[in-house]
């Protein structure tokens, strides 16, 4: 005759021992947590790495050229004995219509201790002069039609900012968004020139 009892207390010890007890689900959350945490690092290890600019700092930008909108040429070296801050921007990159008022911001408290050029990506003059009128920067703009100027920064993301020395030397880039607090900083630490009083 068949001992139910036993096979109910084996059914219950079959699912007691399929449940994880209290220390081992604190175990797999210990765990988990710690994989997520090793992940970010990794992925932050990753990102910096990608997104470090390749150009080295003090290389000569003085002879590179861009296009301006009216049709001219300009040259980095039209800005020669002024530091320069040059923003690479595109219709196409939310990010960068995000930043530039906030570049404006920093460009109305520094004029004229410190120039600025922005230099669009876009394939159309057209995108980049409606953004420039959208986001009401009056600083420089121009069109860097073959990424010149990009590529010699060692640029690899947008939007990118370079700050360039009154010589016309590379001195830092940075690849990211930069609201003006940021950018009074990358500029301050880079250039010694304070936005703040």
């Amino acid at each position: 005759m068949p001992d139910h009892g036993n096979a109910a207390g084996a059914a219950d010890g079959r699912a007691t021992q399929a449940e994880p007890g209290p220390r081992n689900r604190i175990r797999g959350r210990i765990l988990a947590g710690i994989a997520v945490v090793l992940a970010a690092a990794g992925i932050a290890f990753v990102a910096q790495a990608v997104l470090e600019p390749g150009a080295p700092d003090a290389t000569d930008l003085s002879e590179l050229t861009f296009d301006r909108f009216d049709g001219g040429t300009g040259a980095l070296a039209d800005y020669e004995g002024t530091p320069l801050v040059v923003n690479f921007f595109a219709s196409w990159c939310p990010p960068c219509v995000r930043e530039m008022p906030e570049f404006q911001d920093v460009f109305e408290e520094l004029e004229p201790q410190v120039a600025f050029l922005g230099l669009s990506q876009d394939s159309s003059t057209q995108a980049a002069l409606d953004l420039v009128e959208r986001t009401g920067v009056t600083y420089d703009v121009g069109w860097d039609p073959d990424l010149e100027v990009y590529g010699a920064t060692g640029s690899i993301a947008m939007p990118t900012t370079a700050l360039v020395s009154p010589s016309g030397e590379l001195v830092d880039t940075f690849a990211g968004v930069l609201d003006a607090e940021s950018l009074a900083g990358f500029i301050e630490d880079g250039l010694g020139i304070s936005a703040r009083p």
